[in-house]
């Protein structure tokens, strides 16, 4: 199980093309930074600069993204990209009372275009009905390092995948666990990205792109009432209330948010204010089938020659379960793998001949609700 050896199973030829992921593939638009050339398959990764809307998008611009952003001095790996929660102080960026995203176009727009959202809709696990109600809830950031995710285009009437990466930059809308699912310059629905042990970077490269410096958002294990943003300009951290998009937030209260961790600078609550903005919980989404999600190992403990596979049930029929696996030397890993009409599934990890001896934590949750089970597995010598 360990992470350099962990291979996941090829589920898909993707397409290369810009922010709109394309049937065939394509040649990328005219840059300022070099292209990338590699062989052609199924463990490419689309590069996606900013202001990059690409052949294949579901909406005209929504969103303004934030050209020669800084990523934060630690937002580097060694081998897998690093893993960080959305809930991060720091971790996303924005300007204080500035609107970088356009909910109310981005849900107009679709409206007045019923295929793309149907098409939409069912990338990110919704109904048609409940687009309005799910942008509402979301909230407008930037990016601050180069981010991976599974982009999606429009093509021939449905949203078609494509593993990307994100400059940072970029405009996104982020759900109330504070995962990046709308791009905002081309409206694509983004959700979590599957990993690749060897990936291959195609399209307009940017300068100073670094396939160390990738980063993988994963989900907060609680909702998030109030991010905390780092404005470049001030270097200051400032509040900016759940699903809105810059037009209350909060002043700013501090430093720091120019390092993200291993060690996390510490960040001072927001002094109280004479009449604070209203803040209301998010309404809840509807949740379709109720989930009771329950997830285990086989076997519970094992030895190195052990066959180790990771079992889950009690979800959403037919979704993509995303998996944030901790190995012992404190390291994320993660994957996706798919359940079948009965709500189970399971995701069996390849053998290699040097494990890391301890013990593995394995958090699977189904991204669209938020429901999650988490199951412990024991490596021996």
């Amino acid at each position: 199980m360990r992470a350099s050896l962990l291979a996941l199973p090829v589920l898909a030829m993707l397409a290369i093309a810009g922010c709109g992921g394309g049937a065939t593939t394509g040649t990328a638009p005219p840059s300022t930074a070099t292209t990338a050339t590699g062989i052609q398959g199924p463990s490419e990764v689309a590069a996606e600069p900013v202001d990059h809307a690409g052949d294949n998008p579901f909406t005209p611009p929504v969103g303004k993204d934030r050209k020669n952003a800084k990523p934060p001095k630690r937002a580097v790996n060694t081998g897998a990209p690093v893993s960080y929660r959305g809930n991060l102080p720091g971790l996303y960026g924005g300007t204080n009372n500035y609107t970088t995203c356009d909910k109310e176009q981005l849900v107009s727009f679709l409206q007045a275009t019923p295929d793309k959202a149907n098409a939409w809709a069912q990338a990110l696990g919704i109904s048609t009905t409940e687009i309005s109600t799910y942008v509402d809830d979301l909230t407008a950031v930037t990016l601050r390092t180069d981010v991976r995710v599974t982009n999606h285009g429009y093509v021939n009437g449905i949203a078609n995948p494509i593993q990307s990466v994100l400059q940072a930059g970029t405009a996104v809308l982020v759900n109330r666990y504070g995962r990046p699912v709308v791009k905002c310059y081309c409206g694509n629905p983004l959700t979590a990205p599957l990993t690749y042990t060897t990936p291959t970077y195609t399209g307009p490269i940017w300068t100073g792109f670094e396939p160390t410096h990738i980063t993988i958002i994963q989900q907060s294990t609680t909702i998030i009432n109030v991010f905390k943003l780092y404005d470049p300009a001030s270097g200051k951290i400032f509040a900016r209330p759940a699903g809105t998009d810059g037009g209350r937030d909060g002043p700013y209260y501090g430093p720091g948010g120019d390092v993200l961790p291993e060690n996390p600078p510490t960040q001072t609550e927001p002094p109280t204010q004479t009449e604070p903005p209203t803040q209301t919980q998010p309404p809840e989404q509807p949740q379709g089938p109720t989930e009771n999600p329950q997830a285990n190992f086989d076997p519970a403990s094992g030895t190195v020659d052990s066959t180790y596979t990771l079992y889950a049930s009690g979800f959403a029929p037919g979704i993509v379960l995303a998996v944030d696996l901790t190995r012992p030397d404190g390291v994320h890993e993660t994957y996706t793998f798919n359940v079948g009409s009965d709500g189970s599934g399971h995701y069996t990890f390849p053998h290699n001949g040097d494990p890391i001896l301890g013990t593995y934590t394995a958090v699977v949750s189904d991204p669209a609700t938020g429901a999650s089970a988490t199951a412990t597995t024991t490596v021996n010598g």
